[in-house]
């Protein structure tokens, strides 16, 4: 199963606390997406990285399988 089958699959789940997954991708220096993690407590992400989600990744990774 591909990540954005799975994506799908598993749409608004969520941790044993009731927080929702966040996500983020990783890109080559050509700006394709060579890694997509999930992150379970978002909120206390604090990296560079744009964090989506479950909505927001499944767009993002359509919209780069169609390009």
């Amino acid at each position: 199963m591909n990540t954005l089958a799975l994506i799908k699959k598993t749409k608004g789940a969520k941790d044993s606390n009731g927080i929702a997954r966040g996500w983020i991708c990783y890109y080559d220096s050509e700006d394709n997406i060579v890694e997509v993690k999930s992150l379970y407590n978002p909120k206390e992400y604090n990296g560079h990285r744009q964090v989506y989600n479950d909505d927001e990744i499944i767009n993002k990774l359509t919209q780069f399988k169609n390009r």
